[in-house]
């Protein structure tokens, strides 16, 4: 009767540990099962007077299954009635969790990242897919047809942040040769973009990332919280230096980091009562009454109470989940590229013939 006693509580014991590691497993950062929330064939448009092409993330994916409205690509187009080709990627873990999104090169992720990104394309994976459906729809095209499609598309490349959360636990000199084999990787596949794609007057929209330290989903600290400050700042720098000096085309570098941190300062002067020459402080537009917290909560306590809480205001909170920005912040972020690009890749003023133009 012992030994049975015995073998019985051993059974519940592995039972119990094998319950706690599968649900370690399946809502870790690392390790999750997940699903494609796209996975329809893709297509281009045979035809369109303005189009805009994204590769990306969590950050420029329209087709997530998050409710913050509009991604900041959206209202882009909106602001020149521009076609859409979207492919950045999102993916959710099958236990509601928060969403995860694609990153430059799947390869640079560790063995259980990879299986975790299993049914996310990376950038490569994306253009690849862009590039055959594209394939497609010039195949009948004069030289002056595939000239005028050239010029009047315009192309997102918007990585990053998921790329830098993947980094965080690494050793620094790890992390530093993966930043710069990504970087690198980048650019390669806009060389393989205009190779392909046959020009050399491309014209891209080219992100920098944020600090992640600063996002509500970041909980680490130490070494940590300042490795990822000292990984952000050599990405964004990295970036900015071969964006410089590629020759195939005209590069608008957008700092997102900065555009974010004007956001927080503008609520943080306007709470002191204090106002910047430059207009930050005055908080008038939409009017901040949070930049630290998410308006909807995600992960795993959420997944637990079966019920995700959202604030009343969601267009004055910077941040829509622990990860994401809100809808507010989308918009902003749209008008200040829309700015930035008209005069350099909208409606381009004449100037003397070089093959590479930076814009920042």
């Amino acid at each position: 009767m012992t030994r049975l006693s015995n073998r019985l509580y051993a059974l519940c014991a592995v039972a119990v540990c094998t319950v706690l590691t599968s649900a370690w497993l399946l809502t870790s950062r690392g390790f999750s099962d997940i699903v494609p929330l796209v996975s329809k064939t893709f297509q281009v448009a045979t035809t369109f007077d303005q189009r805009l092409v994204v590769f990306g993330d969590s950050w420029s994916d329209n087709q997530s299954d998050e409710a913050q409205g509009k991604t900041w690509t959206d209202s882009l187009c909106s602001m020149f009635s521009c076609h859409q080709e979207n492919l950045a990627q999102t993916a959710n873990p099958l236990l509601k969790g928060k969403n995860i999104g694609a990153v430059v090169d799947n390869e640079e992720l560790d063995p259980l990242g990879q299986i975790s990104q299993t049914h996310l394309a990376d950038f490569k994976s994306q253009l690849q897919q862009w590039l055959d459906a594209e394939s497609v729809a010039m195949k009948d095209l004069t030289h002056e047809e595939l000239e005028s499609r050239q010029n009047r598309t315009i192309f997102v490349v918007s990585f990053g942040v998921w790329d830098l959360f993947s980094l965080v636990t690494k050793d620094y000199d790890e992390a530093s040769k993966s930043v710069e084999r990504r970087i690198a990787t980048i650019m390669d596949q806009l060389d393989i973009l205009s190779d392909r794609w046959g020009t050399t007057e491309l014209k891209v929209i080219l992100t920098q990332t944020v600090d992640v330290t600063f996002l509500p989903g970041f909980n680490s600290a130490g070494d940590q919280y300042k490795d990822a400050v000292r990984i952000l700042e050599m990405w964004n720098k990295k970036l900015r230096d071969v964006a410089k000096e590629w020759s195939n085309g005209t590069v608008y570098l957008f700092d997102t980091n900065a555009f974010m941190m004007d956001r927080i300062r503008d609520w943080q002067l306007f709470a002191a009562g204090i106002e910047e020459e430059n207009g930050l402080g005055k908080n008038l537009d939409p009017g901040w009454e949070n930049v630290v917290e998410p308006c909807v909560e995600s992960g795993f306590r959420v997944m637990m109470s079966r019920a995700k809480k959202q604030c009343e205001h969601p267009e004055k909170y910077l941040f829509w989940n622990e990860m994401h920005l809100g809808p507010s912040a989308h918009r902003l972020m749209a008008a200040e590229i829309y700015h930035g690009i008209d005069g350099v890749l909208l409606n381009p003023k004449p100037v003397s013939k070089r093959h590479s133009r930076f814009a920042a």
